[in-house]
């Protein structure tokens, strides 16, 4: 009688090491899903901010006057 208690709580200690896995893992998913959001935006965003500068660095050097002699 007493293995078959012990054998009932193993399987016990199974199932919620198993459901305590899944969660984890799900969550695990769900957190590389949002940072890897998060990284493509601020290349994007870093990707605009870089064409802005570059933009203005041509306006800036179309006012100027040309200094060739």
């Amino acid at each position: 009688m007493p293995y078959a208690f012990m054998a009932g709580l193993l399987v016990l200690a199974l199932v919620l090491l198993t459901a305590s896995l899944l969660v984890t893992l799900r969550s695990v998913r769900r957190f590389h899903a949002v940072r890897s959001a998060v990284t493509t935006d601020l290349a994007d965003r870093a990707g605009l901010l870089r064409a802005r500068v570059a933009g203005i660095g041509v306006a800036l050097r179309r006012r100027r006057p040309d200094r060739s002699c």
